[in-house]
């Protein structure tokens, strides 16, 4: 829906930094066809990376009884151009994640309207 619109990024934060370096999130992003202009998948210090969870209110963390060995939320964020958090949802949950585009779209029209002043 927003592969046009300029104003519009996807960024990912791995959880696991041991094995998602970032010549595999290359990797990952060329079989996915990822557009790196829209979408950046970033790692990191896994203790830096489990704070910025914190920070959202998601979960990140080791457990080896999940799949994958981590649990973690599916929380989608959205943040303004300022930095700050709009809107959020699971992105495993059709219906949160439709909420969440009517509440990018409206951001959209706030910041057009406020660029046009």
């Amino acid at each position: 829906k927003y592969s046009s619109n300029d104003k519009v990024l996807l960024l990912s934060h791995s959880i696991d930094p041991l094995r998602d370096t970032v010549g595999r999130l290359r990797e990952y992003a060329e079989k996915m066809k990822i557009d790196s202009r829209k979408w950046s998948l970033v790692t990191g210090d896994k203790f830096e990376i489990y704070n910025i969870a914190n920070r959202y209110f998601a979960i990140a963390k080791e457990d080896p009884e999940a799949p994958g060995g981590f649990d973690h939320s599916g929380n989608i964020i959205l943040v303004d151009s300022r930095g700050r958090v709009r809107s959020f949802g699971d992105g495993t949950d059709a219906d949160a994640v439709n909420k969440l585009m009517l509440d990018i779209d409206l951001l959209l029209k706030e910041e057009n309207h406020i660029q046009q002043k």
